[in-house]
């Protein structure tokens, strides 16, 4: 769970405005074709809007986004009709809508993975720790609300891309990296004589945070320097855990195995990714089996969590 985010940029925020398919000659050709006919005049727009289901009104495939979808799939036929390669058409592999959602398979996944830290993460802090008793529970808590809320804009964005879906999507998994980032600070620095230095370290990274979040909103949506910010923070963050892991179980913190061993899952479920293919019958691609493969770490996360708490309420009280 710790490097899914960042490592999900470095593989995907890569500039994707012109894809190999935006550029087939077939695909342009009927897109302006069905633009001039469909979309430029009242009766085409009527007959457009007649013809558009519930679900693909709710939302929002305009006229444009429909010739689009259509062209797209027909230049697919045509690219698996005399055998070439299927290629990518405005970033994203060719998916099959499902009621109106542009990425069925990813869209399911990012549900459970929302699920998964609910039920396992926020349901289980709640019932097992107490607020006011064990150590660092309002922190916990802000980090599962964190999470959530990233899977919340991962689910939104992958049933629909959009500008602003996507937007939202990239600060939802910033502020996720940068969330465990800050949590690691403050649980090293815990009790010591470097609490103070890791508090002022923690609202130093909150305030670049704050600042990341304005420059891609209000200046410019950096792709590239999103991607590095993304890289650095997150190659912190596993380094950290990692470490910490290491040392503290090294010392007899055994439960810390499930830090450790969430940390080395991640990496390994990285290979999905890096197998980037065509999706499988249209609907399920690499991307999506990585989300399928992260909604089983909370259960070690959130353990791990309550075993920490526990610790720390044992060992100083």
């Amino acid at each position: 769970m710790f490097i899914y985010y960042f490592l999900f940029y470095f593989s995907f925020n890569v500039l994707v405005f012109a894809s190999p398919g935006d550029n087939h000659y077939l695909y342009r050709a009927c897109l302006h074709h069905c633009k001039q006919i469909n979309c430029s005049t009242s009766l085409g727009l009527r007959d457009f809007q007649e013809k558009q289901t519930f679900f693909e009104y709710i939302f929002q495939w305009s006229c444009q986004d429909e010739c689009a979808y259509e062209c797209m799939w027909k230049t697919v036929d045509n690219m698996e009709d005399k055998d070439e390669p299927i290629v990518q058409f405005h970033g994203k592999w060719p998916f099959t809508r499902l009621l109106g959602i542009q990425e069925p398979a990813s869209t399911l996944f990012s549900i459970l993975n929302l699920l998964s830290n609910y039920i396992f993460g926020y349901r289980v802090l709640r019932r097992s720790l107490r607020y006011g008793l064990h150590p660092l529970y309002s922190m916990w808590i802000i980090f599962c609300l964190i999470s959530m809320n990233a899977w919340v804009w991962s689910t939104i964005f992958h049933a629909r891309d959009k500008p602003l879906t996507e937007t939202f999507d990239y600060i939802g998994a910033l502020s996720l990296v940068f969330a465990q980032f800050a949590c690691c600070i403050i649980r090293v620095g815990y009790r010591t004589k470097y609490m103070r230095l890791a508090k002022l370290a923690t609202l130093s990274i909150f305030i670049f945070f704050l600042y990341h979040v304005y420059y891609l909103l209000f200046i410019k949506m950096d792709f590239g320097y999103n991607m590095k910010v993304n890289i650095v923070i997150g190659l912190l963050n596993v380094i950290c855990w990692l470490l910490w892991s290491v040392v503290n179980f090294l010392a007899g913190k055994v439960y810390v195995w499930r830090c450790a061993l969430s940390v080395a899952l991640t990496m390994a479920f990285v290979a999905l990714e890096l197998a980037d293919c065509p999706p499988i019958f249209w609907l399920i691609d690499a991307h999506s089996l990585w989300h399928l493969s992260t909604m089983f770490l909370p259960i070690l996360w959130y353990r791990f969590i309550v075993d920490d708490s526990r610790y720390l309420l044992g060992y100083f009280d």
